[in-house]
C-alpha cells in the first residue's frame, strides 16, 4: 500500500482503504464542528459543512471513485450526519434533508463531475489528454453512419476485472452516452453545467 498526492493506494487497486481514512478524517471533521459552533442554523451549518468537510470527500476522486455500495454509504452516511446538524429536520427522510439543505448526494455529485472533465477532454480543455487516445469512440469501430458515430459516442472497453470495469474512461461511458446531444455540445465549461443541472 502506497499514497500519492494524498491518495491511498491498495495493491488491489481496490478504493476502500483511502475511503476509510477520508471517512475518518471527515468524522472527525465534522465531531470538531458540531462540538463548537453555537448556531445551527441551515445557512451556517450546510456552508462550513461544504468548506470543511465536503472537500475530504471529493479530493482526487475521479482516481478513486467507489463503485462498491458498501464504499459508497461509508461516504454518504457523513453527509447524512452533516445535515442532521440543521434543528428540526433530523426526523425527515435523506433526500427531504438534501433538499432542505440545498445539497445532492455525494454518488450524484461524483456523477457529475465526472462528466464535466468528460467534457473538458472532448473539448481540449485539459492540456496533455487527448480524447482520441482516452476514450474508445462509436466511429472507430465501424465507417458506418449511425447515430453513434454521428453523434460521436463513447464505446466502453472488455473489462474482466470491476478494478478496469469502473475506470474512469470506462465508467463515463453510459452516463455520457445518456445525455442529450444538446447538453454533449454545450459551448463552454459553465454553460455544460448549467444544461447538466437542467436536466
Amino acid at each position: 500500500m502506497a499514497k500519492d498526492l494524498g491518495v491511498t493506494i491498495h495493491e488491489s487497486c481496490k478504493p476502500s482503504d483511502h475511503i476509510s481514512t477520508i471517512a475518518r478524517k471527515a468524522n472527525g471533521v465534522l465531531a470538531q464542528l458540531r462540538r463548537t459552533i453555537v448556531s445551527r442554523d441551515k445557512e451556517i451549518v450546510t456552508k462550513l459543512y461544504k468548506v470543511f468537510v465536503r472537500p475530504i470527500l471529493e479530493s482526487s476522486v475521479s482516481a478513486w471513485c467507489p463503485w462498491e455500495r458498501r464504499d459508497i454509504d461509508i461516504l454518504e452516511k457523513i453527509q447524512r450526519r452533516a445535515t442532521k446538524l440543521v434543528p428540526a429536520i433530523g426526523k425527515l427522510t435523506y433526500d427531504e434533508r438534501l433538499k432542505v439543505c440545498g445539497l445532492t448526494t455525494l454518488e450524484s455529485r461524483r456523477e457529475r463531475g465526472d462528466l464535466i472533465q468528460v467534457f473538458k477532454i472532448m473539448n481540449n480543455f485539459t492540456a496533455g489528454v487527448n480524447a482520441q487516445s482516452f476514450f474508445n469512440f462509436a466511429y472507430q469501430r465501424h465507417d458506418a453512419s449511425t447515430r453513434s458515430v454521428t453523434n460521436k459516442l463513447l464505446v466502453p472497453e472488455k473489462c474482466h476485472l470491476d478494478v478496469r470495469k469502473y475506470f474512469f474512461p470506462n465508467r463515463v461511458v453510459h452516463p455520457w452516452n445518456s445525455l442529450p446531444l444538446e447538453v454533449r455540445e454545450a459551448e463552454s465549461v459553465n454553460c455544460f453545467k448549467n444544461q447538466y443541472d437542467e436536466w
